[in-house]
């Protein structure tokens, strides 16, 4: 196998091009399918479109009208790397063995990009689809945790992320936003010289809040990512063989960064803070805690703000990439998907980010449009997020790979009404794991050395906060059992 690598530099991105020539099956003059794959990063359920009733997504209210919205989709581990990698080797992490953000996917496994170029087509990359720290290796330019034998070629971004110049306030750490001038200055020095920036602690600002002008967004990472993705697009357009294009937005991931109009449209003093009512922790295990931060109403009112401003400005790159595919007229051939990796807690329990079973984490958007399947409707089906695999290899008409998991979404995009034979969702999370069944929400922390079992259940008909524990509830001594029962038998599903 042949290949030549090319390093392209500029003062604000590092874009690193692989090209390969791999061994294809030729197909023939079959007409297949072009796949464009857009992933958000950290994304709940803050869609316009979903119900959301304060963050506003345009773009992604539009795109939902060419294909299924699936409005109960569960990602398989609420962190970065394990739930990528769980979507792309279309196995659970318990298969996988991916279960941070140190690991990575084995180099031999045929992921779903790989399956698609050994069956004709180019596979390109741009930003973050694997994982990667952010803003670390957006900072510095670098692949993260990539999959090299996923891609024909691939781009990084290279971007300033909290150390763009705007208005910025560090909730957490008010003093570090003094640093961060002299913090721009070592990186643009390091860049201009052709040189490798060295992430600073300054940088990293989770709870942060950055408006850049609109004369700036050139500068943000998915703005960049979104400009890629149109150059590749314009580039695949006419060439003979099909692509599967991969595209990671890396909003609305802290920092929570976005322009002055994306975030100025958002009044903090309006949006709505999460109720936590007196006691709310008495109930709910220790390993079901994290991230702990009773901030006060207004700092919480403003990261909200910033964050769904990095949703609109996330959702604004969107509609800029899926435009010109329209433009090319590439849409009435090419499946489209847009997902996020996982959830995200803005205060709910107290409690901030991911890596926890609690519906704000666990439940993802997702979209697929798809040439000749229904439009304009929504699925209300548990799915999972390892579904993708099975999904797009069929729809793409490509043959089964024997060792992916899960099962294919196709029928509920002829029918969204379509019975499955998997009809919950399973979550893993550290050493715990959710199931989402019925109107039910189950959670089990195994014992440690340090804790017992630790069980919660939610009714999220009644409950859908999920502020009542109800495993001690004598009255639903029979649903706690069958709930554990049908987990432990997904879990020894999964595993094999």
């Amino acid at each position: 196998m042949e290949r030549s690598t090319a390093v392209i530099r500029s003062p604000f991105v590092l874009t690193l091009a692989i090209v390969l020539l791999p061994m294809v099956t030729v197909w023939g003059d079959v007409d297949r399918p072009n796949l464009l794959f857009i992933i958000s990063d950290d994304l709940n359920t803050a869609l316009s479109g979903m119900g959301h009733p304060e963050c506003n997504t345009p773009h992604l209210d539009e795109f939902a009208k060419s294909g299924v919205m699936f409005t109960r989709t569960f990602c398989q581990f609420p962190l970065c790397g394990p739930s990528r990698a769980s979507m792309m080797s279309g196995q659970y992490p318990l298969v996988n063995g991916v279960t941070g953000n140190g690991g990575n996917v084995d180099p031999e496994r045929v992921t779903l990009p790989r399956h698609f170029a050994n069956h004709g087509y180019w596979t390109g990359r741009v930003s973050k689809i694997y994982h990667m720290g952010i803003p670390v290796d957006i900072v510095e330019g670098n692949p993260g945790r990539d999959h090299a034998g996923s891609w024909d070629e691939t781009h990084n971004i290279a971007a300033l992320e909290a150390l763009t110049p705007g208005k910025a306030e560090d909730f957490a750490n008010p003093d570090t936003v003094a640093q961060f001038p002299e913090e721009r200055r070592k990186w643009l020095a390091a860049h201009a010289g052709g040189k490798r920036y060295r992430f600073s602690k300054v940088a990293r600002a989770q709870y942060a809040s950055i408006e850049v002008e609109e004369k700036n967004q050139h500068l943000l990472a998915d703005s960049m990512a979104a400009d890629k993705a149109i150059e590749l697009l314009q580039m695949r357009a006419g060439q003979a063989e099909p692509f599967f294009l991969a595209v990671g937005l890396v909003r609305p991931h802290f920092p929570f960064i976005a322009t002055e109009k994306t975030i100025g449209q958002y009044n903090a003093e309006k949006l709505v803070v999460p109720n936590v009512p007196p006691g709310d922790h008495e109930d709910i295990p220790s390993q079901a805690m994290g991230s702990v931060l009773e901030f006060d109403r207004s700092p919480i009112q403003k990261m909200r703000r910033a964050y769904y401003g990095a949703v609109s400005f996330m959702d604004r790159q969107v509609g800029r990439i899926i435009a010109e595919l329209d433009r090319l007229k590439l849409r009435d051939n090419t499946i489209v998907v847009f997902v996020s990796d996982h959830g995200y807690l803005l205060g709910e329990h107290h409690m901030w980010k991911k890596s926890k079973l609690w519906e704000e984490a666990i439940r993802v958007p997702l979209i697929i449009s798809a040439p000749s399947r229904k439009q304009g409707v929504r699925c209300q089906h548990f799915v999972e997020l390892v579904d993708l695999y099975p999904t797009l290899t069929e729809l793409a008409g490509l043959p089964a790979e024997p060792h992916a998991q899960g099962q294919s979404l196709v029928p509920l995009l002829d029918d969204p009404l379509e019975s499955l034979s998997k009809t919950d969702a399973m979550i893993q999370v550290g050493a715990g794991f959710g199931l989402r069944s019925g109107k039910w929400a189950w959670m089990w922390y195994p014992a440690s050395k340090n804790n017992q079992d630790g069980f919660m259940l939610y009714d999220m008909e009644k409950d859908p906060e999920q502020y009542t524990n109800l495993v001690d509830d004598p009255k639903h001594d029979s649903i706690r059992k069958q709930l554990h029962t049908r987990l432990l038998k997904r879990i020894e599903i999964a595993g094999n």
